[in-house]
């Protein structure tokens, strides 16, 4: 752990009982760090930069009460590459330290009293291993990359470019002084105290966070950027682009303002910061929801993209915001409650824009991350609350989603305006949200916590009918087939799946005189359910009507039952459920069900459905495929088009070649662009070679048409095409993944192409490479070509980061 000092114990987490479950663990707090101090404010200069070695000058003044009485030690956290020069009282008289790796210990000139304040001051020469706690952006001769700095803690990154204590657990508040070239905007949290210039040209910027809250959100860019100014009720609201963006900044994130204020109306409490900015830097992985101050990639839609609804806007923008209530206001206690952070984050954007456009619009968002939640759960099961778990984001949204369904939107809201304002500037845990629905509302859901939140899994429901047309009864046996296959770990923990889920739900019975809904709660492993005295025979029969539980479920119904549903259900998720299994029929030659799907992707009421219509379309009988997929061409939804095109070119033959040129070369849409070539590799595989190279050529948001012709090289294993991707090695990262995955298919010239570039002149085609070896590229591949090349690389960074990625693939587990 460490070092020797007898006090770095109180840094150890507590040893964990084998015996102890997920449930015992997290709601005993068993992953909160200990510490004998509260931190309370922070003052942090830094200047001198140094792009080439990746450091800088620091002063840190740090003021702190004891919670131990005769506190004779302070444990800081401190990179080890920041070298302390000194540590000072606020006399000017020197503290004697220690440095122990990550570890800054001072010791104060007497002991001090439980309950008492001190002040120090650490002066410093910092160092970071770049992309540590600081990031140094060069442009490296890329167009759009400016040079920048730009710092990142979460989770416990903060420590390495200023001694603090990082861990969430503690708020402090703090200032921040940067002094930089004149050239240089200075972004930061709180509000701006000053901007003064000094007599050697450069000035030095000020911004103090009065308010306090975790220093992993403490935060500092500095990069040539333009300012664009809006505002909330009087708070400033701005965003800071680089200048060659500023034109577009306003249509990106015009939409701000209006986001706080309906985030505001829901939670009931009012936007908390002095301001809120969002900075757009290079190479960054997202957004980062530093307090009043979030951090954004900079890939900012242009107004092309704005056809195909950006994710930088549906969801990036309205997800950072969200945390500065869920995270930065009320912050998880620990890092196994980050799904009160992260999944409040991914839950929010669903109700901006179900507010905002609708109910329809917050199902299409939420059917999105069920597709995200099954993947991941598919990849590894884990609980929401569990250190590292891996599906905070999604499965977070949906079981919030799920409590809102549950408790109905007013016991729901009341229920989060009470968690925040129990834990405003403060810390939670799962059970305090569990406690605030139970002081809110009166009920008391320790069933819903233990099962959706400190065990893993979801109901996976097998369903049979019966209808007795003497007695007009409908049968329903209901089975949960979920299995709890999971193992221990190391320490003897087991993330368990419930047998039973427990869960209020409905089922809708159509018939010809109306529908019937009954109420039921899904309390045992099998059970059956009797709806009696209907008026005749069901026409659909909808389980879980309104999708008010997170699950999978399989239940075969007569075909007019299915097409029934698509036609009349409003929930885009039962419809989505419907059309997958009359595609498995249509597919099969069942034109009833094929008919259904056609007229869902030429006339349903939501383009989500329309698109998936579209999409499943592709396995059915051409005749009946191709008209309705010619119309849903003509749709005002590019995600419609989209479907529609690439369904022809599977299904449509030659009558798909002249659409798909016809919507490449005059659709407003980007991603319909794309789904142009694809449908032409299909339908047109004479022409494949003027596809390749017109969509390789083809420019857009997000390389998206490069991105299709690449993937139908990787998919045809076609190694022909080797010449024309390595060319765009240099103006995306993707090509270099491309010639990882053909290697990966056996082409020892792709992996020949691949490891040439780790000696590339350009730097930043370096790194793509570099990533595509670790990422892509099998290890079984990449190891022996990088030990290899290693010693007789040109650069010497290079051949330092090739013998750390070895290191890294080499151990895995480490």
């Amino acid at each position: 752990m460490r070092a020797h000092v007898t006090a770095l114990l109180l840094l150890i987490l507590p040893a964990l009982a084998p015996a102890q479950t997920n449930l015992e663990r997290v709601a005993n707090d068993a992953y909160t760090r200990s510490h004998d101090y509260d931190l309370r404010h922070q003052l942090i200069e830094v200047w001198g930069f140094d792009w080439d070695s990746t450091s800088f000058e620091g002063r840190v003044t740090t003021t702190l009460v004891a919670l131990r009485p005769g506190m004779d030690s302070i444990i800081l956290d401190a990179g080890a590459l920041l070298a302390i020069k000194q540590v000072t009282n606020p006399a000017g008289a020197k503290l004697r330290f220690a440095t122990h790796g990550d570890t800054l210990v001072v010791f104060p000139a007497a002991p001090i009293r439980f309950g008492d304040s001190t002040r120090f001051t650490i002066a410093y020469h910092g160092r970071v291993t770049n992309g540590k706690g600081f990031t140094f952006i060069s442009p490296e001769g890329q167009p759009h990359r400016p040079r920048q700095i730009w710092s990142q803690g979460e989770d416990m990154n903060s420590h390495y470019w200023f001694p603090t204590y990082d861990f969430p657990n503690d708020k402090m508040s703090w200032e921040i002084r940067a002094t930089v070239g004149a050239e240089y905007t200075v972004v930061s949290n709180g509000r701006l105290l000053s901007d003064r210039k000094n007599a050697d040209g450069r000035h030095t910027v000020s911004w103090r966070q009065d308010l306090p809250t975790a220093t992993y959100l403490v935060s500092l860019i500095v990069a040539p950027l333009a300012r664009v100014s809006d505002a909330w009720q009087g708070i400033p609201v701005d965003y800071y682009v680089y200048h060659e963006d500023s034109a577009i900044a306003r249509h990106v994130f015009g939409a701000t303002p209006d986001m706080i204020d309906v985030y505001s109306r829901l939670t009931g409490i009012r936007y908390p910061w002095a301001k809120y900015a969002q900075t757009t830097v290079a190479d960054f992985f997202g957004g980062m929801e530093n307090v009043s101050a979030t951090t954004l990639v900079d890939w900012l839609p242009d107004a092309r993209s704005f056809v195909d609804r950006p994710w930088y806007q549906w969801i990036l923008i309205p997800h950072e915001l969200a945390h500065q209530w869920f995270g930065d206001y009320t912050t998880t206690v620990n890092w196994a409650n980050f799904w009160l952070n992260e999944g409040f984050a991914e839950f929010m954007p669903g109700q901006y824009w179900g507010t905002k456009l609708g109910p329809r619009v917050a199902d299409d968002y939420y059917a999105d991350e069920y597709d995200h939640f099954m993947q991941i759960d598919a990849r590894k099961r884990m609980p929401l609350a569990a250190k590292a778990s891996n599906n905070v984001y999604p499965k977070g949204a949906l079981v919030l989603r799920m409590l809102e369904r549950y408790l109905g939107p007013e016991r729901f809201w009341a229920s989060i305006h009470t968690y925040l304002t129990r834990h405003a500037l403060g810390n939670a845990t799962s059970d305090d949200l569990r406690q605030a629905v139970l002081i809110a509302t009166g009920e008391n859901l320790d069933w819903f916590w233990n099962e959706w939140v400190y065990q893993a899994g979801y109901p996976e429901f097998t369903v049979t009918s019966a209808y007795d047309s003497t007695t007009r009864d409908l049968t329903l046996t209901v089975k949960q087939t979920q299995v709890d296959s999971s193992k221990a770990d190391s320490s003897g923990l087991r993330f368990t799946t419930p047998d039973v889920f427990r869960m209020p739900l409905a089922i809708r019975v159509g018939t010809s005189t109306g529908d019937v809904v009954r109420r039921v709660t899904i309390n045992a492993r099998e059970q059956t359910i009797k709806i009696d005295s209907l008026s005749g025979a069901p026409t659909m029969v909808v389980f879980d009507d309104g999708d008010a539980v997170l699950k999978t479920l399989n239940f075969d119904q007569p075909t007019s039952w299915l097409a029934t549903q698509v036609a009349r259900d409003p929930d885009l998720w039962n419809r989505a459920w419907a059309m997958k299994q009359l595609a498995s029929r249509a597919s099969l030659g069942d034109s009833a069900a094929a008919a259904a799907l056609a007229t869902a992707a030429t006339s349903a009421d939501y383009k989500r459905t329309r698109a998936e219509a579209a999409e499943a379309l592709a396995a059915t009988d051409p005749d009946i495929a191709v008209p309705a997929l010619e119309r849903a061409l003509k749709d005002t939804a590019s995600l419609v088009r989209e479907s529609a095109l690439e369904a022809l070119g599977e299904v449509g033959g030659s009558a798909a070649v002249p659409l798909a040129w016809a919507a490449f070369h005059g659709d407003p849409s980007y991603s319909v662009q794309a789904a142009a070539v694809t449908a032409l590799l299909h339908a047109d595989p004479g022409s494949r070679d003027s596809v390749l190279k017109l969509g390789l050529a083809t420019p857009s948001y997000q390389d998206v048409v490069r991105t299709a012709a690449l993937r139908a090289i990787v998919q045809a294993n076609d190694t022909s095409y080797l010449g024309r991707v390595e060319e765009l090695f240099g103006v995306f990262r993707t090509p270099a993944h491309v010639c990882a995955a053909l290697a990966n298919r056996g082409s020892g010239h792709a992996l020949d192409v691949l490891t040439a570039h780790l000696d590339d002149e350009r730097s930043y085609v370096r790194r793509w490479v570099l990533q595509a070896f670790q990422n892509t590229l099998r290890p079984d591949l990449g190891l022996p070509r990088l030990r290899a090349a290693q010693d007789g690389l040109k650069h010497s960074d290079m051949r330092t980061k090739v013998g750390a990625l070895i290191e890294k693939l080499a151990h895995p587990g480490l």
